[in-house]
């Protein structure tokens, strides 16, 4: 009996120290919590979350898929007031939209030791169409303090049958994590843990029964010596059948970090991804719904918003043939289509591989989303009987596909196959030149749809070794401040980041980005060449004045030969790696110092040459010094033909690094004389 009693006991003191997660309890302990626990560093954390994805049965519509999602999350500070915004990705196909219901949404506080609520308003509520296909329904919860907690429900009910991927980490961590998907028998998925993620989670899987009703009405006609009389008749039929639940519940889900040199940290996100395999009637026949690359390029290249779209061409016909009239050479006509429309219609920022506009819409009024433009400009290189063909591709923000589906891609871009290649043609970017895309683009590989029909992938992964030439000349005065010219020289994505980051620059603006980081410097005569001439590497050159290059101890002073230029540290500081460094492309970065010394004295020491290697010819760093008189001369080149780096090679990686930056960081000895 004691131990009967003891056991209440301790069943009653943890039920009243169970945290309650429906909706409306939250208590004064996660009001009062300045932190989480296992991670102090974090700017906010959920502390419940909640999917439920159902199929409810309808006497009209059949099956209907329900998503009920349910979040409280903890706000710590101001950089966590992000996470008070929720947006939700909803289809706007026509007649089959998805529809958002149930929002109710509540902001806690703490004031004088008493719990407030405010409640979000319609004025909370917004609605953004994306495109034809897609909008997002958005709220940003009410009254947003340090210290708040939030929480919110709705249901979002989906005619299409297809589940979305589920995320089940994100780059704050969880405390309580609850995922339920149950799915009739007749509707038969694939799925998988995202292959990438590092955080594994366990899965539960069974099998429920479920009873339906089916209820039906007739009616029958009799006649009567008084005439015809109409009878209604009811009945109602039940099918039972079978539920695939699965089933997710975890506890203190880590929060996804970002690390350096990591361009879509979504890639490595733990997720739950589904696949529409087959449905199998109550009668047991059988329809595939898993596909192959070839059907799903051929169901693109179908639909009317995208293969049509490249058979219009007399919209454009007359400027075509004005612009390339004369012309015999394809490289040239080719350049002559691409700047022509890009300069013609502007990107809106949509992402797609449909036409959202229509590829005539667009061209007339100068606007349209990335399937507009790109499907444009392929239509008139074919009107040019050069050999372009669509390409599909998934952004980096979409992720890399994992199986055969239409919506793996995101995107698309032009391709001109030429013997033994394939050049590369982006029109939404101002500054893209061929196979130079935007970096959203370069994204594993794409899918190339051609005219006859038949598809293949293209590794997107850029070819060419991006260079950056400096030259420094440094001339070193009496009171030890620093004059000299600077000349930059950038090619390939090199040139067009610059050319991105710079163009909208007043002068004023351009200097102070040029002397930011450089210690007390005053820079003059700063000069940009061939901004605009995109076929051409970038040139810049300005000429400095350097307060405070030099240390002086005694009568020695001490100074690095590549002054501003050399890395303050190593970028790569963590023990271990969880995710692949990706430098998007291979480059070649190229320094050569010329340093005049003061007239009385002399050099006591200099950095000794040197040559690292990683990974044989996968990277190398060369530091080349040489002193004649007065002239010092330094030669520095790192040159990384591996742009790609595992986690498993990290360790030697992060060690080249540190070599590297050391060397950089050696300093010439000048002694008095």
């Amino acid at each position: 009996m004691q131990k009967i009693t003891c056991l209440l006991i301790f069943m009653a003191f943890n039920w009243s120290n169970a945290q309650d997660y429906r909706f409306g309890k939250v208590s004064e302990e996660e009001l009062q919590e300045v932190s989480n626990p296992t991670d102090p560093e974090a700017n906010a954390t959920i502390l419940y979350l909640s999917q439920k994805t159902y199929y409810d049965f309808t006497q009209s519509d059949g099956f209907v898929q329900i998503t009920e999602v349910y979040q409280r999350i903890k706000i710590y500070n101001k950089d966590g007031f992000d996470w008070a915004t929720e947006e939700i990705k909803l289809s706007d196909n026509g007649s089959k939209r998805e529809t958002v219901s149930g929002l109710n949404a509540v902001t806690y506080t703490l004031v004088n030791g008493k719990i407030e609520e405010t409640k979000l308003r319609k004025d909370g509520i917004f609605e953004e169409h994306n495109n034809k296909y897609w909008k997002t329904e958005k709220f940003t919860m009410p009254n947003i303090k340090e210290g708040c907690v939030i929480e919110f429900e709705y249901r979002v009910t989906s005619p299409y049958i297809s589940i979305d991927d589920m995320n089940l980490q994100y780059t704050i961590p969880i405390k309580e994590l609850d995922i339920s998907v149950r799915i009739p028998e007749y509707f038969n998925f694939n799925k998988y843990v995202n292959p990438r993620a590092t955080y594994i989670p366990k899965v539960n899987e069974s099998t429920v029964s479920r009873t339906e009703e089916v209820r039906s009405k007739s009616r029958e006609s009799n006649s009567t010596g008084f005439g015809n009389t109409v009878k209604t008749n009811f009945s109602s039929d039940k099918f039972n059948f079978k539920e695939y639940k699965t089933e997710i519940k975890l506890s203190n889900v880590p929060a996804l970090k970002s690390e350096n040199f990591v361009s879509n940290l979504n890639t490595y996100r733990t997720k739950l991804i589904w696949e529409y395999a087959f449905y199998k009637s109550p009668s047991g026949q059988i329809t595939d719904y898993a596909s192959n690359w070839d059907e799903v390029t051929k169901t693109i290249y179908d639909n009317s918003d995208f293969g049509s779209q490249l058979t219009q061409t007399n919209y454009f016909e007359d400027d075509i043939d004005a612009l390339i009239t004369g012309v015999t050479d394809d490289s040239q006509k080719l350049n002559l289509i691409y700047n022509f429309v890009k300069s013609k219609v502007k990107w809106n920022d949509y992402l797609g591989y449909t036409a959202d506009s229509g590829v005539k819409k667009a061209y007339k009024e100068g606007v349209g989303n990335v399937g507009d433009i790109n499907l444009m400009l392929t239509a008139m290189l074919r009107y040019a009987k050069i050999n372009a063909n669509p390409m599909l591709i998934s952004t980096r923000s979409n992720d890399i596909p994992l199986f055969p589906a239409t919506g793996a891609f995101n995107y698309v871009v032009a391709a001109v196959e030429v013997l033994n290649d394939v050049i590369i043609l982006d029109a939404t970017d101002k500054f893209a030149t061929p196979n130079v895309l935007p970096v959203r683009a370069i994204n594993w590989q794409g899918r190339i749809i051609r005219k006859a029909g038949s598809s293949t992938w293209f590794d997107l992964l850029p070819k060419d070794i991006v260079q950056e030439n400096v030259s420094l000349l440094a001339t070193i005065n009496g009171d030890l401040s620093i004059d000299g010219k600077v000349r930059s020289q950038l090619t390939s994505f090199a040139a067009k980041n610059f050319r991105s980051e710079y163009q909208n620059f007043n002068a004023e603006e351009q200097l102070m980005a040029v002397e930011k980081d450089k210690g007390e410097i005053e820079v003059s005569n700063y000069e940009i060449s061939d901004m605009e001439a995109l076929n051409k590497p970038i040139t810049y050159n300005y000429d400095y004045h350097l307060e405070s290059g030099i240390e002086q101890i005694g009568d020695k002073l001490f100074l690095t030969p590549m002054l501003f230029f050399a890395p303050n540290e190593n970028p790569f500081k963590q023990d271990k790696r969880e995710y692949p460094v990706d430098f998007i492309y291979s480059f070649n970065d190229r320094y050569q110092v010329i340093m005049t010394i003061p007239d009385g004295y002399e050099v006591e020491s200099m950095p000794s040459n040197s040559v690292v290697q990683f990974q044989g010819d996968a990277g190398e760093f060369k530091y080349i010094a040489k002193a004649s008189g007065k002239s010092l001369q330094f030669l520095i080149s790192i040159n990384l033909n591996k742009s790609f780096i595992l986690p498993g090679e990290y360790d030697n990686f992060k060690q080249f690094y540190q070599l590297m930056t050391e060397k950089q960081a050696e300093k010439v000895v000048l002694k008095k004389i």
